[in-house]
């Protein structure tokens, strides 16, 4: 009896000690007891958590499917492995979270936050980023696959060796972006502003650029066959045969 006794009380100090770290970072959400099952479960599919207050939780693997977590605190939060598909995260703030290997597939992300976010091998496919802030963000081989990033803040990213196939980013902001080696075929790029960025090596078969701002940008190596470029600004550019394009460039 003593055996099973003190293993209960461990197993109970083991609970609150780990709830306690928790239960700060608690705030206001749509229902207590669906924030209450994901703290202590690690899952709450469909769960209604708006506005919840989760900066800096540690939450790795978490099962977040379709949860509405609109307007959600979690910058810097953990949520590396998670499995956010389908979720509702708009205009949530995930700065400087850890996103590694997480699945947002068909996730809606309008207007949110992800400055500074790490993003590695993390998985967009066909997500709503519509004027999200990814700026500073560190994607390497993330999948942004038919995802829509129309006039999302892109400046600084690192977009490495990541698929943006057939991707909208009508009026994104690229400034300064590395998309080393990225793929970006059958991607709209209509207006958007691609200065000082590095898209050496980078595959953009039958893209659309038009309009698009290519000042100071790296192409070399780059695979353009079928790609339109129709209006767009070429000003010291880098092109794929290694040449610099002045055209544009004001006298």
């Amino acid at each position: 009896m003593r055996t099973i006794r003190g293993g209960a009380i461990a197993a109970a100090l083991v609970y609150q000690t780990g709830l306690a770290l928790l239960l700060p970072l608690k705030g206001s959400a749509e229902n207590p007891e669906h924030l209450q099952r994901l703290l202590i479960a690690g899952e709450c599919i469909r769960c209604d958590l708006q506005g919840v207050v989760l900066q800096g939780a540690n939450l790795p693997g978490a099962i977040l499917e379709e949860a509405n977590l609109q307007a959600a605190n979690l910058r810097g939060a953990v949520l590396t492995g998670s499995d956010l598909r389908a979720a509702d995260l708009t205009g949530a703030d995930l700065t400087e979270s850890a996103l590694t290997q997480a699945d947002l597939s068909q996730a809606m992300l309008p207007g949110s936050q992800l400055t500074g976010a790490r993003l590695a091998n993390t998985t967009f496919l066909q997500a709503n980023l519509q004027g999200a802030d990814l700026s500073g963000a560190t994607a390497l081989e993330a999948v942004f696959q038919g995802a829509d990033l129309t006039a999302a803040n892109l400046t600084e990213i690192s977009l490495i060796r990541v698929n943006l196939g057939r991707a909208t980013l009508v009026a994104a902001n690229l400034h300064q972006a590395d998309l080393f080696a990225t793929l970006l075929n059958n991607a709209d790029l209509t207006d958007a502003d691609l200065s000082g960025a590095d898209l050496s090596n980078t595959r953009m078969i039958r893209a659309t650029l038009d309009g698009a701002d290519l000042s100071d940008a790296d192409l070399t190596d780059a695979k353009i066959d079928g790609s339109t470029f129709e209006g767009a600004i070429f000003c010291r550019t880098t092109m794929p045969d290694r040449t610099q394009n002045n055209r544009d460039c004001p006298e």
